[in-house]
């Protein structure tokens, strides 16, 4: 089944997309650059006696790619201490997805995922990334998923990820996890 690798930065080829090449080069994944989809911001219906109208846009088909995956994880840059609002927008949408007719499965189907994040911010995000960390903690209990790990890393101009060493030690050991439950699997 594999890994999806669901990356919420704006800008292509940064220092979050440079460390989700390093965990998961080489190995059966699916990278979901959010930058490159429309996804428009969630709708509350849940006290409203208006019929949910869940917007015509790239969502479904994402959430379907992700379905499809055993592994999924979750990169970003740190932004004002949390996730980008391109992975907060889609995450968002979870909540239409646990109300939509005919994805009465999704929480269950979420449930038997294993996640990982992978973040990288330029103040000091050993320590300042660990709200976000949290707020992917409860994110993940809520929807009964086994969160194994993340990935804290420093990094702010082009390339400056790959000068953090112990990013790169940390993500090397990700990467070593991640090629064991592959084979795992095929096995």
């Amino acid at each position: 089944m594999g890994i999806a690798a669901i990356c919420g930065s704006s800008r292509e080829n940064g220092n979050t997309e440079e460390l989700v090449n390093r965990l998961v080069d080489g190995l059966d994944t699916d990278k979901i650059y959010l930058r490159n989809y429309h996804i428009e911001p969630v709708s509350d219906y849940r006290h409203s006696n208006t019929a949910p109208f869940y917007p015509d846009d790239d969502y479904r088909n994402l959430i379907s790619r992700v379905l499809e995956k055993d592994i999924l994880i979750f990169a970003t840059p740190i932004y004002w201490y949390g996730m980008s609002g391109l992975m907060k927008n889609f995450i968002d949408r979870w909540s239409q997805t646990l109300m939509e007719h005919g994805r009465s499965a999704f929480k269950q189907e979420m449930a038997k995922k294993t996640v990982y994040v992978a973040a990288v911010g330029d103040d000091d995000p050993r320590l300042k990334g660990l709200p976000l960390i949290q707020q992917f903690q409860y994110i993940f209990d809520f929807m009964n998923m086994t969160f194994d790990g993340y990935l804290l890393a420093k990094g702010n101009k082009p390339g400056g990820v790959m000068t953090d060493r112990a990013a790169i030690v940390a993500a090397n050991e990700l990467r070593r996890k991640l090629t064991e439950s592959e084979a795992g699997r095929k096995a």
